[in-house]
């Protein structure tokens, strides 16, 4: 899990109190913010890519004879989508995932500090970091959401970035081959064209953002009621 900063004195000073009655309210803003962002990113990339492959379109219609598709069997630039735009989109998940991931620390860093507990989720050993928060969470927040199959997915995706990270994408060489492999039947836009590489279009890619932004706004929706329990208590 990524480093989470500690909080700064003057926010220190009389914590739980303070971040029951916010009750998440500047985490949210926060990650909104951050997504906001990452959308505008995703959206500058598949421009860039949409716009460059029409230009070499352009370019190569003036060669091509009408219907010569053996012309543009050979010739269509393929790069844009199946080369770099399936690069720029593999970036694109490692930061989404990195997001999930930073603002998934920073919930269970104020979990902690609203019940008190003496132990911190960086103090969980063993298993991925989305299901050390998941024991963390449902252990000392009593978190009831998100569901298995959110979960599940989001395990998937962490799955997916770490063979991107470490492996160079190559998911035959990963020993979460099975469960990378399993993404081509749950979302679109996802495929292992080549010796097990993957291919990324952009529908994934949206696919991806709606289950990051679900998941964060289901835990979010646990720790309001978290803080309500605890002010009424």
């Amino acid at each position: 899990m990524p480093k989470i900063p500690p909080m700064p004195d003057y926010i220190a000073a009389g914590t739980k109190d303070r971040l029951i009655r916010d009750k998440g309210a500047m985490a949210k803003v926060l990650f909104n913010d951050d997504l906001k962002e990452l959308k505008l990113y995703r959206g500058t990339l598949e421009a860039f890519i949409q716009n460059e492959e029409s230009k070499d379109v352009a370019a190569l219609e003036k060669h091509a004879e009408p219907g010569d598709g053996e012309f543009w069997s050979y010739h269509y630039p393929y790069q844009w989508q199946d080369v770099i735009g399936s690069q720029l989109r593999k970036s694109f998940l490692v930061s989404l995932l990195s997001l999930a991931e930073f603002h998934m620390g920073l919930l269970c860093r104020d979990v902690a500090e609203v019940v008190e507990a003496r132990i911190k989720c960086d103090d969980l050993r063993g298993n991925s970091v989305f299901a050390r928060a998941r024991k963390y969470l449902e252990a000392f927040g009593n978190f009831q959401s998100p569901a298995q199959a959110v979960w599940e997915i989001i395990g998937d995706l962490y799955a997916l970035r770490n063979s991107i990270v470490h492996n160079a994408a190559s998911v035959d060489n990963d020993r979460n081959s099975a469960r990378i492999q399993s993404l081509e039947h749950k979302a679109p836009g996802i495929s292992f064209p080549s010796a097990g590489v993957v291919d990324l279009k952009s529908e994934f890619s949206v696919f991806a953002i709606e289950k990051v932004e679900g998941f964060l706004n289901d835990l979010h929706q646990e720790y309001v009621r978290l803080c309500n329990g605890l002010e009424n208590g």
